[in-house]
């Protein structure tokens, strides 16, 4: 999305890696415990896991076996942004997340979703191994080009694609069957929240961090194309899917 569309302000902190697996559980990895319940922001996901990758590796490999596998689900263009938003430590490790997911032997090859993301990242000030280890020394002498670039070192570079669900269990995501019928965009986003609630433009520009104009405007486009109703509630207008857009989600 253009510069004018996004809010600016730094990617929130998530305090511990493990807050995360709930919501990549949601979408397709196959972590233990429960799944979240509430929608996935897949584009702040990724930030997110980012910024947390050094502290766990089998969170860091997942969601690369999972980008590897489903980089068509992604938004470029909104994750670039929020590339350009975040920590130079997170922009860092986000371009080894994304190099893995490409480069690994079993990556993509190919992933332009992931480019102009990439050409935001920058590597570290001082090289470091990418997780914490004993021998600093022999991780450095080892590491690939793919993690060496930007400035970190780790010597694996083996993705887990067993851990990731079907494409077919993956679209029974109602964000990620909204992302695949409408594209990756803030159309899909805004129609996978009013699926799980009543809401209006102004909550859905919150909740997406871009501006109400942009928001406006996607949602005209839906409402035109039918595929959301508007309801006056007050001097609110209130959002729902209309039943044509349930029907093609297949949610009835």
């Amino acid at each position: 999305m253009p510069n004018g569309d996004r809010k600016t302000g730094k990617t929130a902190a998530v305090p511990n890696a493990e807050d995360l697996y709930p919501l990549w559980r949601r979408i397709g990895v196959n972590f233990t415990g429960p799944s979240s319940t509430d929608v996935v922001d897949l584009e702040r996901l990724i930030v997110a896991t980012a910024s947390l990758a050094s502290t766990d590796e089998r969170l860091t490999v997942c969601a690369a076996s999972w980008l590897a596998q489903f980089h068509d689900l992604v938004d470029g263009r909104r994750l670039s942004e929020l590339t350009r938003d975040a920590s130079i430590r997170t922009r860092a490790y986000l371009g080894a997340l994304l190099s893995l997911a490409i480069e690994a032997p079993e990556g993509a090859g190919r992933a332009p979703q992931f480019d102009t993301a990439i050409s935001h990242c920058s590597p570290l000030r001082e090289a470091q191994p990418f997780y914490d280890v004993a021998n600093r020394q022999w991780m450095r002498e080892r590491s690939l080009t793919l993690y060496r670039r930007w400035h970190l070192w780790h010597d694996e570079g083996t993705l887990q694609h067993k851990s990731i669900h079907s494409l077919d269990q993956l679209l029974k995501v109602p964000e990620l069957r909204a992302r695949a019928l409408l594209g990756p965009s803030i159309e899909a986003n805004c129609v996978a929240y009013t699926l799980e609630r009543v809401t209006n433009a102004r909550s859905l520009s919150r909740l997406l961090g871009v501006t109400y104009a942009a928001t406006h405007a996607a949602v005209e486009r839906l409402v035109g194309r039918g595929l959301l109703q508007r309801t006056p509630n007050g001097v609110r207008q209130e959002l729902r899917p209309s039943k044509l857009c349930t029907a093609a989600l297949n949610l009835h």
